[in-house]
């Protein structure tokens, strides 16, 4: 058993319904056995208007219901704690909305910082997750969360920072992911021939969640305006969601910790 630093677990997310995608089984884990697991979303995830609801919802009433539907989300989880930094959603990469009034991409990077920095000292947190340098599949909100969240670890003296990714050699199979939909990328070939995520050798800790595969899938269906029972990724037979959904990937900064000990 290595020795890890006291304190929250705290989860960086940017939209809602990421920490449920990416991190909704570690956090199942680590509430399960006990650790405090703190929920900071970024965004209110205004522009992540599925089509069938353009014209029936505004920005606001979407805000709204992401909302509640991430607080119904991380009471399953376990999640001792749920804040919402209030920025907006800014689109996808090239978007007006990327420097919109308000948005999380065009916030200046040390005020962000420096927010998180107060809720990591608050909670004396041992260990921050955040994604890969590359926000996983090139968000803007997901890049600039990686960036704040280290210069905040830097800032309240966090020991351990995670990098939440995907290990895509291990998806070489995978067509069909929430990751994939959301990127619009070209996966033809399998999830190994794009650039979302990592290589298996880039991955430092692995995390093994098809033991709470159930809570983890029931927190991703709690984000209905996003993961309808009718999404791909919902109507995937147990042994297929297993084989996609069933691990958690992600690349550490400091010393092991209690992701590593899962």
């Amino acid at each position: 058993m290595t020795s890890s630093p006291s304190g929250a677990v705290v989860f960086l997310h940017a939209h809602p319904d990421d920490e449920a995608i990416f991190t909704g089984g570690t956090m199942a884990r680590l509430a399960g056995a006990g650790h405090r697991v703190v929920l900071v979303v970024a965004t209110g995830g205004e522009l992540g208007m599925p089509s069938g609801m353009v014209g029936v919802l505004s920005g606001e009433e979407l805000r709204a219901r992401r909302r509640d539907e991430t607080a119904q989300a991380a009471e399953a989880l376990g999640v001792s704690r749920l804040e919402f930094l209030g920025y907006r959603d800014s689109g996808v990469a090239g978007d007006p909305a990327n420097h919109a009034p308000g948005s999380f991409f065009s916030a200046p990077a040390d005020d962000v910082a420096g927010r998180l920095a107060t809720l990591l000292r608050e909670e004396e947190a041992g260990a921050l997750v955040v994604y890969d340098e590359h926000g996983i599949y090139g968000h803007p909100d997901h890049v600039k969360v990686h960036v704040v969240g280290h210069g905040g670890a830097r800032q309240a003296g966090t020991p351990i920072v995670y990098d939440a990714t995907v290990d895509r050699e291990y998806l070489h199979f995978v067509e069909t992911h929430l990751v994939v939909e959301a990127s619009g990328a070209d996966t033809t070939l399998g999830l190994a021939a794009s650039t979302i995520g990592l290589p298996t050798v880039a991955v430092t800790t692995t995390v093994d969640v098809r033991d709470v595969l159930a809570v983890k899938r029931a927190a991703m269906a709690c984000h209905g305006s996003q993961i309808p029972e009718t999404a791909s990724a919902l109507r995937l037979p147990t042994q297929a969601f297993t084989a996609v959904y069933g691990w958690e990937w992600y690349v550490r900064h400091g010393p092991p910790g209690l992701l590593d000990e899962l």
